[in-house]
């Protein structure tokens, strides 16, 4: 089990970083360090990171300095340094943000005939440099992050070369140093080598530096800063550090398991369980949040508890943050998009409804102790109709009930599973893979509306009910598929 504190550290160097950087967080806090450094503690909205602050100044010392203050005195999962720096190649523009794969100190070395290298190498943390990776799958990604006219930037994963020169000249003997030595260096900036040398002397603390390109190093600097290529590079890097923080796993969820795969599930012995005796009540996601005008058919799976359970107020007021970073961590939710965190009296909830995608996705815990998940089905590509494939749904159930597992562990509680359809008027069933080229399509139910609902009629142990998400969800999909035989008039689309 990792031990998670629940905080990250960002640092910059200069004001305008720090602006781009606080511009993303919500409810700034002062702390002060007994030596006199500021931190602010901060929230970064739609997760449950406690996110700190520092202006650490330009140069390799302070930021040395001030990175080992900080994670002694703050105790950080994480420590990031955003902002911006020279670009060091012809095929890293302007504005493009650098994950810096390797922070070089280039200045180490032994002057003799001629100068030998002994550059120190420090590598980024594996965790956050994945995080990373996978904040930028979505093209989109810095959609919700920049202002709506800023295209989203180049995301370069690259080594950078740190040193105590601002460089700013077409040719000199540091950049042939650079060229010859450090050649796959792809920026070049003044605190990234003290910052990863305190982070990893401090109990190799995870470390990634973030930079935005806002200049070319070959003197064109001052035309580079009066374009406001500063800013930009600033607030891009911001962006990127805020999207990587937000693809992190939750800080509660850290010590979560992957699923078994299917065939060891399915080897296991059978689980215990028992039929329903007594009707058990439902909130339905349409009893919850209303759905919007053009909403496609969805799937919805819950859990319910057999017992009569009632969470504190305090405890849901926290989970819906929780939710949205449980749902970025497991992939449900893209580690960008913008997602809504809502928390009503009986329920808390974090949802995505995209009508421009035809996108909607949610988690809710309800103070009952039901959680349930939802999303929409995929499309035909060329009928555009929402698809039920067997196969496909099954396979979807399974990693849906594991998911809702990891909700807000309840010891002891037993639940009964229960899945939805709703609207199922449009609906088609086929393979995904035919209705990538099938020009039409049969409307299951002969395109009735209505809800398609699997009631609860088994009770299982929460201890044990993982190791039996294969019987379960087959079960399931079978009582579901039996509502869309396909009638012998069935309407074709």
């Amino acid at each position: 089990m990792l031990s998670s504190s629940g905080k990250i550290v960002v640092f910059t160097a200069l004001l305008l970083e720090y602006r781009a950087i606080r511009a993303q967080v919500t409810d700034p806090e002062r702390l002060d360090h007994e030596s006199g450094t500021i931190f602010e503690r901060c929230r970064l909205p739609g997760t449950s990171w406690e996110v700190y602050l520092a202006r650490v100044g330009q140069g390799n010392q302070g930021a040395a300095v001030l990175t080992e203050r900080a994670i002694h005195m703050i105790d950080p999962d994480a420590v990031f340094f955003t902002g911006i720096a020279g670009g060091m190649k012809h095929d890293v523009a302007l504005g493009d943000v650098i994950v810096a794969t390797r922070v070089l100190a280039y200045q180490g070395g032994k002057q003799e005939g001629t100068f030998k290298t002994r550059p120190e190498t420090w590598t980024a943390s594996h965790r956050l440099e994945q995080a990373a990776h996978f904040a930028v799958v979505d093209p989109d990604w810095s959609q919700s992050l920049l202002p709506t006219d800023r295209e989203t930037p180049e995301v370069h994963f690259k080594p950078i070369a740190a040193g105590e020169v601002v460089v700013n000249a077409p040719t000199s003997a540091l950049q042939d140093l650079l060229d010859v030595h450090y050649n796959g260096v792809a920026a070049i900036e003044t605190e990234g080598a003290g910052f990863a040398s305190a982070a990893s002397m401090a109990g190799q603390v995870p470390a990634l530096v973030i930079r935005g390109i806002s200049d070319r190093a070959d003197g064109s600097k001052q035309h580079t800063d009066d374009g406001g290529f500063q800013l930009i590079a600033a607030d891009n890097a911001a962006a990127l550090t805020v999207a990587t923080i937000k693809a992190l796993p939750s800080p509660r969820t850290t010590d979560a398991k992957l699923p078994s795969s299917r065939s060891d599930a399915a080897d296991a012995s059978p689980i215990a369980n028992s039929l329903v005796e007594e009707p058990l009540p439902i909130s339905w996601r349409k009893d919850l949040l209303p759905p919007w005008s053009s909403e496609s058919a969805t799937m919805e799976v819950l859990l319910l508890p057999e017992s009569g359970l009632r969470l504190p107020a305090r405890r849901m007021n926290r989970l819906s943050d929780e939710l949205v970073s449980l749902g970025r961590a497991e992939g449900f939710f893209t580690a960008t998009e913008e997602v809504s965190s809502i928390v009503e009296t009986n329920f808390a909830a974090a949802c995505v409804r995209d009508s421009r995608r035809g996108r909607c996705r949610g988690l809710v815990i309800t103070r009952s102790g039901q959680r349930s998940c939802w999303e929409s089905l995929p499309r035909s590509s060329s009928a555009h109709i929402p698809v039920l494939d067997p196969e496909h749904t099954q396979q979807r159930v399974a990693e849906l009930l594991q998911l809702l597992l990891r909700l807000d562990d309840v010891p002891g509680t037993r639940f009964a599973p229960a899945m939805a359809l709703d609207p199922a008027d449009l609906v088609t069933v086929m393979s995904l893979e035919a209705a990538k080229t099938s020009t039409s399509a049969v409307l299951a139910r002969n395109g009735q509306g209505g809800p398609v609902q699997v009631l609860p009629d088994e009770v299982w142990d929460a201890a044990n009910i993982s190791d039996a998400v294969p019987t379960i969800t087959e079960e399931l999909t079978l009582r579901l598929m039996h509502h869309f035989a396909s009638p012998r008039d069935a309407r074709q689309f």
